[in-house]
């Protein structure tokens, strides 16, 4: 399942070096691949990561436009990585937690424990 934290905002975007210096400092296991402008997919994929765990494998990928991140992996994976992700977007953007079919979702708030966005999760099933 592909789950999105995604924000809209027309006065602040997560830029691709920030997020890249991001994922250096917070998670240095992950690898990291900036797109190449022009490229097949860079449209779409910005910065790509792949962080493995005793939990299991996350994938993750920002969007372009800078306003929302695609996660695929284990639920308490990537909702290490939802919490990490409210943090680092400014506390005025609401961060939406959902799965690519939008069969949930919620706001995270800043505060934002990982068992509140599993529980966002579980609300679907």
């Amino acid at each position: 399942m592909t789950y999105l934290a995604v924000f809209e905002s027309d006065k602040w975007r997560l830029e691709r070096d920030a997020l890249a210096r991001a994922l250096a400092d917070d998670w240095p296991q992950a690898q990291v691949k900036l797109a190449v402008p022009g490229s097949a997919g860079s449209e779409v994929r910005d910065v790509e990561w792949l962080y493995r765990t005793g939990r299991g494998e996350l994938e993750g990928y920002a969007h372009a436009d800078g306003q929302g991140i695609y996660l695929e992996g284990p639920i308490d994976v990537v909702a290490d990585f939802v919490v990490w992700y409210r943090r680092i977007v400014p506390a005025e953007e609401q961060v939406i937690f959902c799965d690519e079919a939008y069969s949930f979702d919620g706001l995270v708030p800043l505060d934002a424990t990982k068992e509140d966005v599993i529980a966002v999760a579980e609300r679907s099933f």
